[in-house]
């Protein structure tokens, strides 16, 4: 068995992250932290949770039933996510934690106008 590649590099980083997030559960439990970035972290380890049981069920399914069943799991995750990043971003603009000195405001102007105009094509179509 051939223990470099790709498959054998995916293996070590999994397993190197979850060191590190069996380290970082520690230092989250001292309560010493920002709430805001402890409220990101959460949300992206539920991202990498979701995504992680969804290649599970795609890797299961590959050899035994149709993998592209999962595919609409993996956009409704997507579309969960976005909204919770909408809102911290909603949050942020609020509480002046963002402002015409941050970066990309005018990309994202644009990705969401474009995803808003999408939308409304779409919910029109569907109602």
């Amino acid at each position: 068995m051939n223990n470099s590649g790709p498959e054998n590099d995916i293996t070590a980083r999994l397993q190197s992250a979850t060191t590190e997030l069996q380290e970082l559960e520690t230092l989250v439990k001292s309560g010493e932290l920002d709430p805001r970035v402890l409220r990101e972290f959460r949300n992206a380890v539920d991202h990498i949770r979701a995504t992680a049981f969804a290649v599970q069920q795609w890797v299961g399914l590959k050899d035994s039933g149709d993998p592209y069943s999962v595919l609409p799991k993996l956009s409704a995750e997507r579309v969960r996510r976005a909204a919770q990043l909408t809102s911290d971003l909603v949050l942020d603009l609020q509480t002046l934690d963002v402002g015409l000195e941050t970066q990309g405001l005018p990309e994202l102007f644009a990705a969401i106008d474009d995803l808003r105009t999408r939308l409304a094509a779409l919910l029109n179509r569907e109602s």
